[in-house]
């Protein structure tokens, strides 16, 4: 059965390489074997049948579209909530004594995170008390079951410490950038790897052009599907660092990182040569990935921040004449840091990797 899956998979490749080069329907080389004129006029009805069904596909595929969109409309504006919010929500509610390992370790992670950005702001009313209540809660289900302590569970009770004395004192907790290792282009790559962070807190000082191109040379270099290469990066460098003032941007929301980035960088994928369904929002991925690495490496840190359906891509357009071919999928948010996120938060190799 996998060969007939492997054969299916070959020839749907090999029938989108010939839409791509020839236009659908139709091969890049004249087939010597194909029927004269002369011969073709006596294929009338078949011809005929031929263009029926291409008409039919035609109509299904515009049909379709409209009921993405559709579909779109309905989860967004009716039920206020998309098909993956939905699943996300379904295993968010499963009690704790329920969940499986793997499940309960992204729990307490994804909650630490949530704990973090919470106590980057200055306190406020019915912001950030949830979450520490979860986490705590989720900690203590790990901890009872005697799983090993990991290095991120270090990282999530140091992030409850952090919420205790955000609790007393109602200042943003900001650890100083002075715990960040520095790093020069001639540093050890395995070095750069095992050190890329996300910072949300940048000095208000300039990125040298220098070092910027540097970085948009680099992600040239990235590996892309199909060696598509289909990024344009929009760089935006922050117009108002005059003003910026670190003392009272205790702020990590989304819109204030990109208004705050020393530099942001908006990563667009042309997707009008991407027949598959997740390879234009891979090939953002390994691009930004690049970036990041390569700014640790001039000593600077960023935040890679996911776009997509959550950004308004009409609104994005529009502001910086975007063609309506191109998607944004992913921004790089970066500058020189002001602060270090607390300690190693990574899960070790032997909870990812299986051995096959």
């Amino acid at each position: 059965m996998s060969d007939k899956r492997e054969d299916d998979t070959l020839q749907c490749e090999n029938d989108v390489a010939d839409c791509v080069e020839g236009g659908c329907g139709q091969k890049s080389e004249p087939d010597k074997d194909a029927p004269s004129t002369t011969e073709r006029s006596t294929e009338g009805p078949l011809s005929r049948f031929k263009q029926f069904k291409l008409f039919v596909k035609a109509q299904l595929f515009d049909f379709c579209s409209w009921l993405n969109k559709f579909s779109h409309m309905i989860q967004k504006r009716i039920l206020e909530s998309t098909l993956e919010e939905k699943r996300a929500e379904i295993h968010l509610s499963i009690p704790l004594n329920q969940m499986d390992q793997d499940l309960l370790a992204m729990y307490i992670r994804w909650n630490g995170h949530h704990v973090e950005k919470s106590v980057r702001y200055n306190k406020t009313v019915g912001r950030g008390y949830g979450k520490p209540i979860l986490l705590r809660s989720a900690l203590d289900e790990w901890n009872s079951r005697g799983y090993p302590r990991r290095r991120w569970i270090d990282w999530a009770e140091a992030n409850l410490d952090d919420h205790k004395k955000w609790e007393s004192t109602g200042l943003a907790q900001i650890h100083p950038e002075k715990n960040l290792p520095t790093f020069v282009p001639t540093s050890p790559i395995m070095e750069v790897l095992t050190n890329r962070v996300s910072t949300r807190f940048w000095k208000p000082i300039p990125v040298e052009d220098e070092k910027i191109n540097s970085i948009i040379e680099v992600a040239a270099y990235a590996p892309t599907s199909c060696n598509r290469q289909a990024w344009k990066l929009y760089v935006r460098r922050n117009p108002n660092l005059a003003n910026f003032n670190t003392s009272n941007s205790a702020d990590v929301s989304n819109r204030a990182l990109r208004e705050k980035a020393t530099v942001a960088i908006y990563i667009t994928i042309d997707n009008r040569l991407y027949p598959e369904i997740w390879a234009g929002a891979e090939d953002a991925g390994i691009v930004g990935l690049q970036m990041n690495l390569a700014a640790t490496s001039l000593g600077l840190a960023g935040c890679l921040m996911y776009g997509a359906e959550n950004f308004n891509q009409d609104e994005f357009r529009e502001l910086y004449s975007v063609p309506s071919y191109r998607y944004m999928y992913l921004m790089f948010l970066f500058g020189y840091p002001a602060e270090r996120t607390l300690t190693d938060k990574r899960i070790h190799p032997d909870e990812i990797a299986i051995f096959i």
